[in-house]
Formats: structure tokens, C-alpha cells, sequence
């Protein structure tokens, strides 16, 4: 985020079933000590613990989770993004009055839907390998796509890897002392 959106600083939350510290399995509790000692050494801006309610919200701008959770989060947003769509068309479509109103509403709802398409944040980065590797959705289209790309292009512009890479080295201590068993 640092490098694709130009904010030095970006706000980390981790996300688990609650903000204290005490909740979540003992790999989440393990994420959550090691991302305060981040904090604390001055490498993160870890705010803590976020719920799923928080991703939209913008109450920070990274949300760490594990990739089977990040999945479910993901499709679920989506499944959820289609129904709304489908309501709305069916609402709109009912009699003459609402069709009018879908005609008067339509630059609100065709902004609105702009905003949230999933397809415009298509493409993600693969961190941990020798070279900057972006993965796009399975079912991306041209747009979709195009995202992706666009993506991957600004990460290899901005040097991602080389400064993902001189992070995690400042990180290492840290974890190197920390590296015990919770």
C-alpha cells in the first residue's frame, strides 16, 4: 500500500472475531504479539484487532489475514455486492412509478456501482518470491484485467519488491528474537 498508493505510513489491522487481544486461535493471538512488537520497533503502524465489519470502513487502510479467510471475505463481499444488484434491479423493474425512479436515480446508482466493482481492484501481489509475481481473479474479464495490470505495472514503476524486500530485512531481528513458540 505504501508504494501503490504513496502513504509511507499505511494503517495495519489485523482481523479477527473481536478487537481485544485475548480473542482468536492461538496463530491469530501469535500474529497479533508479533505485529505489536512491529509497532512498537517503529516498522508498522499496527492498530490492532479489526472485524470483518471493518474492512469497508476504511478503519485501516491493510487488513492481515490468512489466505482461506481473505477468500471467504472476498467471495462473500462479492456474493453480496451481486445481491444487492439483483434486488435493486428487481425493486426498480416492478411498475412504471419505480422504473421512473430507476431513470432519475441512475447517475446515483451507475456512480455508486462504478465504486464498488469488484473488478476495478482486481490483482494482487505474491509476496515471497524472487520477482513480482501478480495474481488476477480466476474470472476476471477485460476490465478486470486491465486493472490487474495496471497494478502490476505501478508495483514494478515503484520498485515494490526491492522495497518489500528491505523491510522485511529491517523486520528480521525483530522476528529473529521473537521467534519462540506462544
Amino acid at each position: 500500500v505504501s508504494v501503490l498508493k504513496d502513504d509511507p505510513n499505511p494503517s495495519v489491522g489485523l482481523l479477527n472475531i473481536g478487537g481485544e487481544v485475548i480473542k482468536g486461535n492461538e496463530i491469530i493471538k501469535r500474529a497479533g504479539e508479533l505485529l505489536r512488537l512491529a509497532a512498537v520497533s517503529g516498522q508498522l503502524n499496527f492498530l490492532g484487532n479489526v472485524e470483518g465489519n471493518d474492512i469497508f470502513k476504511g478503519t485501516v487502510d491493510i487488513v492481515v489475514c490468512d489466505g482461506f479467510v481473505g477468500n471467504v471475505a472476498l467471495k462473500a463481499t462479492e456474493g453480496v455486492a451481486g445481491m444487492i444488484g439483483e434486488f435493486l434491479r428487481a425493486e426498480f423493474s416492478r411498475t412504471i412509478f419505480t422504473r421512473f425512479a430507476a431513470v432519475v436515480a441512475y447517475p446515483v446508482l451507475s456512480s455508486f456501482k462504478r465504486r464498488v466493482d469488484h473488478r476495478r481492484y482486481n490483482g494482487a501481489a505474491l509476496l515471497g518470491l524472487r520477482g513480482l509475481v501478480f495474481k488476477s481473479h480466476g474470472s476476471a474479464d477485460q476490465l478486470a484485467f486491465e486493472y490487474a495490470l495496471e497494478r502490476a505495472y505501478d508495483a514494478a514503476r515503484n520498485n515494490l519488491l526491492d522495497r518489500v524486500q528491505a523491510r522485511i530485512a529491517n523486520a528480521a531481528p525483530l522476528l529473529a528474537s521473537n521467534a519462540h513458540v506462544a
